[in-house]
């Protein structure tokens, strides 16, 4: 009978952590359905913004190539009618000398058509449409200023949403703890070569397993590593676990973080720890250190 009894107290145990686990998960899936929402809206606004300040760029672009038209077009404008004008009024000139020389060959035979001959042979050296070039100043055409946009709407339309980093892959195997230090690796699940840096995260815990949602200590952060693995050192290893997460970052976008991993810290490792945590050069003196103990 007292066996029985003790068998349905451990099931009732079972079911009140499960059932604890259960109501702590099903809080964690309303908090990211909330969190779904909120940063939907956070990326569609920054989507929005991004599209905005590039449209203002091209707007500035266009603003700025359209007065450079408008420049050159009043400039040869300018050249052009000048020209005109230069030109009419020579063909005026011309013309009314023209007349003049018809109108004084029909008098030949006056007293006073070899000095008339000799003025319209001045006028006709001095005439400006003798002066004048008969080339345009400037082109009419204006195909400098066109412009080719087939390269960047290509780039255009390759536009899409930056690439987040995958969550990196905490190895236990390789991870060591110490006496006062913990050696933390992982890896990426494939590799990503627009990883900027990495961020890690610790904190103490007295629970074993996975991190627990309503934990009293706080997460301590760990910024800019540049390699996939990092030292935490001059730790106090006043509680009996630690649990552990790392997430990749690139320029632009942070990833999700690591599967949080929880290491036991035992208080009472020393001489093996204390290798763990020595510098290379200093780890080769290991078998000293040992014989200096009376260990061998």
């Amino acid at each position: 009978m007292e066996d029985q009894r003790e068998a349905l107290r451990k099931i009732i145990t079972t079911l009140a952590v499960k059932n604890e686990e259960t109501q702590t998960f099903i809080y964690s899936l309303k908090q990211m359905l909330l969190n779904v929402e909120a940063n939907s809206a956070k990326v569609q606004e920054d989507l929005e913004a991004e599209f905005q300040s590039l449209m203002s760029v091209l707007e500035e672009l266009k603003e700025s190539m359209l007065m450079k038209i408008k420049q050159d077009r009043a400039s040869r404008t300018y050249e052009l009618q000048n020209q005109l004008a230069a030109c009419t009024r020579a063909l005026e000139s011309s013309e009314e000398l023209l007349e003049t020389a018809n109108q004084t060959l029909q008098a030949a035979d006056s007293e006073d058509f070899p000095q008339a001959a000799k003025q319209i042979k001045d006028g006709v050296t001095m005439a400006p449409a003798f002066r004048l070039s008969l080339k345009a100043k400037v082109s009419d055409n204006m195909s400098h200023l066109m412009v080719d946009f087939a390269q960047e709407r290509q780039m255009l339309q390759t536009l899409k949403f930056l690439p987040v980093p995958s969550a990196p892959i905490i190895d236990l195997a390789e991870s060591l703890v110490a006496d006062n230090c913990v050696t933390l690796v992982w890896r990426m699940p494939d590799e990503d070569s627009k990883i900027d840096h990495y961020v890690l995260e610790y904190r103490r815990t007295n629970f074993e397993g996975p991190p627990r949602l309503k934990e009293d200590h706080p997460w301590m952060v760990v910024e800019g590593i540049r390699h996939t693995e990092h030292t935490l050192t001059g730790l106090k290893f006043d509680m009996k676990y630690m649990n552990f997460r790392v997430k990749a970052c690139n320029k632009a976008v942070a990833g999700e973080f690591s599967e949080p991993v929880t290491l036991e810290t035992p208080g009472d490792c020393f001489l093996p720890s204390l290798t763990q945590c020595l510098p290379p050069i200093l780890v080769s003196w290991e078998p000293i250190l040992h014989k200096g103990l009376g260990t061998g």
